[in-house]
């Protein structure tokens, strides 16, 4: 991911400099305030400049749509290969009937004989452990070989969860992991159908990278716990922003012991959020 930090007297001051040397437009980058400016004893001494981290968006979800549309396309002629059989019985078996209409003046009626009931066989091949691992080592190799990335790759398992890891350099491998995570979670929704395929029980894969699961979490649990302060002193409900089924779930974890609040969560995916409220006393 291309990022640079800067500094000015003033945070726009810093952006406009970070901007210049980019050479992109403010809606075509995130901006993170590092440091806000300070005046300083009366002004004079100990003044600070505001500091800015300013990194270009990559926008993610065409690339992986190319990435997998062989896959998606290579489905997609399949069933239109299934399809294309049952549209010209149909058509028969209507032809037949028309000419029974026609032939009825004269009081023939030909025998129609019902087509066969084909019964498909449906085989299923079920993936060794060692199949699934191979499988996920080819759709992360295409996956990075389309982004230009060095990394490694960690496959560990317990039985109910697959445990994937992506290693590489932090400032590149933010375009893996998207803005709050959203590409991780689509590749590795990507790599669950794979390994999940023709399967009777379920296993879950978890992919991370750089350590961001971890990092995530505890941002989110700190953000639970100065929420529910605020809601306790304001006594007002918070809405947080919208999240995907597991931070909810950190963020209702965190504060079931928090006394005084409770939490619920509200909306439709993808735009679902917990609230955090006060309890009230009966």
């Amino acid at each position: 991911m291309s990022f640079v930090i800067k500094t000015g007297k003033t945070v726009d001051e810093a952006v406009e400099s970070a901007l210049k040397e980019l050479r992109l437009k403010r809606d075509q980058v995130e901006i993170e305030v590092l440091e806000q400016p300070s005046k300083g004893f009366l002004g004079l001494i100990g003044g600070k400049e505001a500091t800015v981290k300013v990194s270009e968006i990559q926008n993610t979800e065409d690339l992986l749509k190319e990435i997998l549309q062989d896959d998606f396309s290579e489905t997609k002629k399949k069933n239109i290969q299934k399809e294309k059989p049952l549209k010209r019985e149909k058509m028969k078996k209507e032809t037949v009937k028309e000419k029974v209409i026609e032939k009825d003046i004269v009081k023939e009626t030909p025998v129609i004989h019902e087509p066969k009931e084909v019964k498909e066989i449906d085989e299923k091949v079920y993936l060794t452990d060692e199949e699934q691992d191979k499988k996920i080592e080819e759709y992360i190799a295409k996956i990075m070989k389309s982004l230009d990335l060095d990394y490694q790759l960690e496959i560990t398992r317990t039985p109910e969860v697959i445990h994937v890891n992506l290693v590489g350099a932090p400032e590149k491998m933010g375009i893996v992991i998207g803005k709050r995570g959203v590409t991780l979670d689509a590749i590795q929704y990507l790599l669950s159908l794979i390994v999940n395929k023709n399967r009777e029980n379920y296993i879950r894969v978890s992919l991370d990278s750089s350590g961001y699961r971890e990092k995530r979490e505890e941002t989110l649990r700190n953000l639970a716990q100065k929420m529910a302060k605020k809601v306790l002193k304001t006594s007002r409900s918070i809405r947080l922003e919208p999240m995907n089924a597991a931070e909810r779930r950190i963020i209702h974890s965190s504060l079931q012991d928090f006394n005084g609040v409770s939490t619920h969560s509200e909306g439709r995916e993808p735009y679902r959020k917990v609230v955090i409220h006060k309890e009230r006393n009966y």
